[in-house]
């Protein structure tokens, strides 16, 4: 099954659903979930990163070094129901990785459409001509929406005809996510376009198998 992370219809909105290992995904959550973002402060430095015996960078680690939370408190990043960086906790994302972004080359074409929830009346109108665009409905506190990130980043250093197009949910109330997300199973929302304008996939979670062969395909067209 591939990872994925459920999302809470809008009747339970005050509820926190943790699905945790049940999906190898992240936590659904309302708005007003105590569940953080997930910042940089985490990530590794370089190959010869010493990991400590709760699986995090040894350097960042907030249960090594308490002192640390302050810092990670200030940019959001914690979960209150497990009391630790909600970028190291295993609990809610089994599937955490700490390896930083692929470094973009001059080629690649990434842009953020919409950093706030903000309504996009039309995805149509930010297609790219003669490439392929990639939509990326995500949220920050989303982990499976990092591991589709560090993969489609790889695939723009490798193919100057992809155009990938962010928009930032940041919770199920937002105007974006009651325009498009109202049926969808879960983040990250991918709405791949061919070359000729037509959709050709929408995908839900982090299957990047599944998103290689929509790339091939609206390639082709």
């Amino acid at each position: 099954m591939p990872s994925f992370l459920p999302l809470a219809s809008a009747s339970r909105a005050a509820a926190v659903v943790c699905l945790g290992m049940l999906l190898s995904g992240g936590c659904a959550t309302s708005s007003s979930s105590p569940h953080g973002t997930l910042s940089e402060l985490s990530l590794a430095h370089g190959q010869g990163t010493e990991f400590c015996a709760h699986r995090v960078p040894a350097e960042s680690c907030t249960r090594c070094h308490p002192e640390l939370e302050a810092r990670f408190k200030k940019v959001g990043d914690w979960c209150g129901p497990h009391h630790v960086p909600e970028s190291q906790c295993f609990a809610c994302h089994p599937d955490l990785s700490f390896e930083p972004l692929p470094v973009l080359g001059a080629q690649a074409d990434v842009r953020t459409l919409v950093e706030a929830g903000e309504d996009v009346p039309s995805l149509e109108a930010h297609r790219v001509p003669d490439k392929v665009t990639v939509f990326d409905f995500y949220a920050d506190w989303c982990a499976v929406c990092r591991k589709v990130d560090r993969h489609v980043y790889a695939r723009l250093n490798q193919r100057a005809d992809v155009a990938y197009r962010k928009l930032n949910v940041v919770s199920w109330e937002s105007p974006l996510a009651q325009r498009y997300l109202t049926d969808a199973p879960g983040l990250p929302l991918l709405v791949v376009y061919g070359k000729d304008g037509r959709k050709v996939a929408t995908l839900s979670g982090g299957d990047t198998a599944a998103l290689d062969r929509a790339l091939a395909e609206a390639g082709a067209r």
